[in-house]
């Protein structure tokens, strides 16, 4: 534990016993000063002292630290967790983005040719055909989409 921390535990050790300073003090053999410097946080106490507080104040630091460390793991697991979501989520926009780009890139070519058709054969197309210029590159990044979702689950397959 490092200052502020430490200072506001050792104020908040004390205040719970209900001693003041100088009960404090008489029963760790400091200086009243060192006490109030530690308290407000305007020092880092040695080792020793640090002991020699914590006995006085009967705080087993063993057991506080497993505590302490027990709340690091955690934190360290909702931290990994987190993480782990953002990466999914990021997965999941690449995958959008994908899709996207399959559907515009193939909607692009079928106008393409629907364009250079028109010109070339002098043809007249009806709302069945405008919609299939549609429909079907939709058709064709969702099958792009399933085929390549079907060969991250096949491959995590094979890795387990």
């Amino acid at each position: 534990m490092k200052q502020p921390e430490l200072g506001q535990k050792v104020l908040e050790l004390r205040k719970e016993k209900g001693l003041t300073q100088e009960e404090l003090v008489e029963k760790c053999n400091i200086n009243v000063r060192t006490l109030q410097r530690i308290e407000s946080g305007e020092v880092n106490p040695r080792s020793f002292t640090i002991k020699l507080i914590f006995n006085a104040l009967d705080y087993d630091t063993t057991e506080n630290l497993t505590k302490e460390t027990n709340q690091l793991k955690v934190n360290l697991d909702n931290f990994v967790e987190k993480i782990h979501r953002q990466i999914q989520n990021i997965n999941y926009m690449k995958n959008s983005k994908l899709f996207f780009y399959n559907y515009f890139l193939a909607t692009g070519i079928i106008w393409f040719l629907c364009a250079l058709s028109i010109i070339t054969f002098n043809l007249n197309f009806k709302i069945r055909e405008i919609i299939l210029t549609i429909i079907i590159p939709l058709a064709f990044s969702i099958f792009l989409q399933i085929t390549k979702t079907d060969k991250v689950q096949n491959s995590k397959e094979e890795e387990n």
